[in-house]
């Protein structure tokens, strides 16, 4: 028996939730600054992530007008 990892498929909702509670924790007082670092890491990732995802709904969307 084969014990893959699955690729994790992305989810534009669950991405920009986890991007929001990332800034949520960084705006906070009480902050451990190792922990902030960590957060900020994933959040950039995050954001790469959702604006590349983003570009690529804007190219479909200009695809799709162009055939009309």
């Amino acid at each position: 028996m084969t014990n893959s990892k699955q690729p994790s498929v992305f989810k534009y909702s669950e991405a920009l939730k986890e991007l929001e509670a990332i800034t949520t924790y960084l705006e906070s007082s009480d902050v451990d600054l190792d922990e902030a670092i960590k957060k900020f890491d994933r959040g950039s990732e995050l954001a790469s992530q959702i604006e590349a995802h983003l570009k690529n709904a804007e190219n479909k969307i200009k695809t799709i007008r162009s055939k009309n």
